[in-house]
C-alpha cells in the first residue's frame, strides 16, 4: 500500500510540475501590429506553431485584401509569431500575444468591424485577443473563425479550447477535419458554429496532413459575400451546431 501511495505521490508531482511549467509563457518580445490609427475594419490571421509559412493563410490574406479593396480604412496582417512557437508551452505563448495584442488595438477607436483568423494553436491568440480587446472595453463587431483549432491547455486541459473557444466574438464558426493525427484537433467547439470537412475528398494536388485542409477549404470557399463583415449571427448559425458540407463550394 505504501509503495502504491508512492507511485501516485510521485505521478501527482510530476504532473503539478509538468502542469505548472506548461502554463508559464516563455520571456519573448511581441511584434506590434502597427495599425493606422483611422482603420474601421481589421483582419487578423494567425499561423500554428512554427508554422509562419503557411501558404494557405497567406492566399486568404491577398484575398481579403482584394474583397476589401473597396472598403474604406481596411487592414489585413497576416502575423508571425513563428519567434514564440513552443510545442509545451503553446497555449501560454500565444495567450500572452493575443493579450498583448488585444490591448494594442482597444487604442483603436474607430474600429468598426475585426476579422480575427486563427489555425490550429493560433486559435488562443485570436480567443485571447477579443478577451483582451473586450475586456478594455472594445465594442467593435467581432467574428473569429478558427481552423482545426488546437484546445490543449497547459499539460492536461485538453478540452480547453472545446468549451471556452468562441464565447467573446459576437460570431465565431469553426473548421474541424476530425482524423488527422495533430492532438487536440479534432472536436467540435461548443461556442462555434461547425463545419466538419472530414469526409471530403482533397484536392488532386493537395499533399499535406489533414490538418491543413480546413485552411484550403477556407480559402476555396471565399468569395466577396463571405469576406462582408458583421453579416453572420447565431441566430441563423447557432452554436454548438455541426454542418457536414457534400463538396467545397469553390468561388
Amino acid at each position: 500500500m505504501k509503495k502504491l501511495l508512492f507511485i501516485l505521490a510521485i505521478l501527482f508531482l510530476f504532473w503539478l510540475i509538468a502542469e505548472i511549467y506548461c502554463r508559464i509563457p516563455d520571456q519573448f518580445k511581441i511584434t506590434k501590429v502597427d495599425i493606422p490609427k483611422n482603420t474601421q475594419t481589421l483582419v487578423l490571421l494567425f499561423h500554428g506553431s512554427n508554422d509562419h509559412l503557411n501558404p494557405e493563410l497567406k492566399a486568404i490574406a491577398y484575398k481579403f485584401k482584394i474583397h476589401l479593396n473597396s472598403s474604406l480604412n481596411a487592414h489585413v496582417i497576416n502575423y508571425n509569431w513563428s519567434h514564440a512557437s513552443s510545442y509545451l508551452r503553446a497555449s501560454a505563448n500565444t495567450m500572452k500575444i493575443g493579450d498583448i495584442l488585444g490591448s494594442e488595438i482597444s487604442n483603436l477607436k474607430k474600429l468598426k468591424h475585426i476579422r480575427l483568423i486563427g489555425h490550429s494553436a493560433g486559435a488562443f491568440i485570436a480567443d485571447s485577443l477579443c478577451q483582451s480587446y473586450r475586456n478594455l472595453g472594445g465594442d467593435a463587431h467581432i467574428e473569429i473563425n478558427f481552423l482545426d483549432p488546437f484546445s490543449l491547455r497547459g499539460f492536461s486541459d485538453i478540452n480547453y479550447g472545446v468549451r471556452s473557444f468562441g464565447k467573446c466574438a459576437n460570431f465565431s464558426s469553426s473548421i474541424i477535419n476530425t482524423d488527422d493525427s495533430a492532438p487536440t484537433t479534432n472536436t467540435i467547439l461548443k461556442n462555434a458554429w461547425n463545419l466538419d470537412v472530414t469526409n471530403l475528398d482533397y484536392p488532386k494536388d493537395f499533399k499535406r496532413t489533414g490538418h491543413y485542409f480546413p485552411p484550403l477549404y477556407y480559402l476555396l470557399s471565399m468569395n466577396e459575400d463571405n469576406t462582408k463583415m458583421g453579416i453572420k449571427n447565431h441566430n441563423i448559425y447557432p452554436r454548438g451546431d455541426i454542418v457536414r458540407p457534400n463538396n467545397i463550394q469553390v468561388e
